[in-house]
């Protein structure tokens, strides 16, 4: 009996192991939702860090306090500018003309808080001034009044070196093609001139005449090797190939056969010339004085300014230009008033610009020969009219000259009285 009980008490034991050791059925359902009491989370927008804003240079800085450059208005609170000008009291011009001096005396009596100091440093120097200044840093001129031809076209004006400025009665006198890039402030013509003493008329009819022996050395210029305004005169004339060309064949009958260093007309006029030897003098002084003083027996021919005929009325020099030369009587160009890169006078300098563009500034320049850009500038009587001399001249090419200045200089040289 007690086996029997043992044996039952085992068999349940062993039954309820089995039981204990069996896994759950999990129901295998994966489309079954799962709940989730968690909250899910919310995405954060990232903290944008405030953008940081660069200083402006002292060279933004001063076009932005002026309104130049890039701040340029076309409108200006001359009140405010005159104001300005005279708490600055200061003034220094950088110009190529002799008549800067009588131009300042008219300013420092329209404007007595203004000392102005004026400098006529020649074309060359205002250029080598300038950029010397600006690459040291040395930040000294207000204006620049002067020519600059290729040059300033070519390297001063992308360098930044000096800042257009145009005030509004300028502007509404003139052409916007003369205020770009530089407010022009007055044109100046070179011309092919003749003694009108020895000669009734121009002894030549065609520039290439004097690449010819009988003008061999009797022709004066002002010394293109040390003056880049008389050298760019030079390169216009090679920048017109097909003038070059047909007046050549107009003189000879037949087209120019070319060299292998004269890619076109234009230069090959330029080789002839300078084998020919014209005669250089230091300035234009001393070209008219060459071949324009009354008395002379000896005829030559030089390239001089129209504005000297003012001499000639006076009766202190003899020339005339050749008038109806072929294919051009001269070459025309211009000077340009603008404000000089962080100028420590700059309200001075718009004063000034504003002044030297109007009747009362340009009066000392405003004699036989000179051009204005103002349309409402009356040329004295017996001058020709701006048009009629843009008409029978060429503008200077100045970009063209600046590109080839260096080769054109080498090329003249070479060439020079061979």
């Amino acid at each position: 009996m007690k086996s029997l009980l043992r044996m039952v008490i085992l068999i349940v034991a062993i039954s309820m192991l089995a039981a204990c050791a069996q896994p759950t059925n999990v129901p295998n359902n994966t489309n079954a939702p799962v709940e989730n009491n968690v909250p899910a989370a919310t995405e954060v927008p990232a903290t944008s860090a405030p953008a940081t804003v660069a200083p402006l240079s002292a060279q933004e800085e001063w076009l932005k306090t002026n309104q130049l450059g890039q701040y340029y208005t076309d409108t200006h609170d001359w009140a405010a500018i005159e104001a300005a000008a005279v708490a600055e009291g200061k003034l220094l011009v950088y110009a190529n003309s002799s008549k800067v001096e009588k131009a300042a005396e008219a300013f420092m009596e329209k404007y007595p808080g203004i000392k102005v100091e004026a400098f006529d440093l020649g074309g060359d120097d205002v250029l080598l001034k300038t950029v010397e200044e600006q690459k040291a840093g040395a930040f000294t001129g207000d204006v620049w009044f002067s020519s600059g031809g290729a040059e300033l076209i070519g390297s001063v004006m992308p360098k930044n070196y000096v800042w257009r400025f145009v005030p509004e009665s300028a502007a509404a006198v003139t052409d916007e093609k003369y205020t770009q890039p530089l407010l022009m402030s007055r044109f100046g013509t070179g011309v092919f001139a003749y003694n009108s003493e020895l000669n009734e008329t121009c002894p030549i009819s065609n520039i290439w005449e004097l690449t010819n022996p009988e003008w061999k050395g009797k022709f004066f210029i002002e010394d293109p090797m040390n003056d880049s305004s008389t050298l760019s005169k030079l390169i216009t004339i090679a920048a017109h190939p097909d003038e070059m060309k047909a007046a050549y064949v107009e003189l000879y009958g037949s087209e120019p056969v070319l060299d292998d260093d004269t890619p076109d007309a234009g230069w090959l006029w330029l080789k002839r010339f300078a084998q020919n030897g014209p005669t250089p003098e230091p300035g234009g002084d001393e070209v008219d004085s060459a071949f324009a003083t009354p008395g002379m027996t000896d005829s030559y021919m030089a390239l001089t300014s129209y504005s000297n005929m003012t001499d000639v009325l006076e009766g202190n020099l003899a020339f005339e230009p050749c008038w109806g030369l072929s294919p051009t009587v001269g070459i025309q160009s211009q000077s340009y008033v603008g404000i000089i890169n962080q100028a420590p006078h700059p309200n001075a300098a718009k004063l000034w610009i504003q002044f030297i563009t109007s009747a009362e500034g340009r009066d000392p320049w405003a004699k036989f020969g000179t051009y204005f850009p103002d349309s409402t500038y009356e040329v004295p009587e017996g001058q020709k009219t701006l048009d009629e001399i843009f008409s029978m001249t060429w503008f200077i090419a100045e970009q063209y000259a600046y590109d080839h200045m260096i080769e054109a200089r080498d090329f003249y040289l070479i060439n020079l009285g061979r």
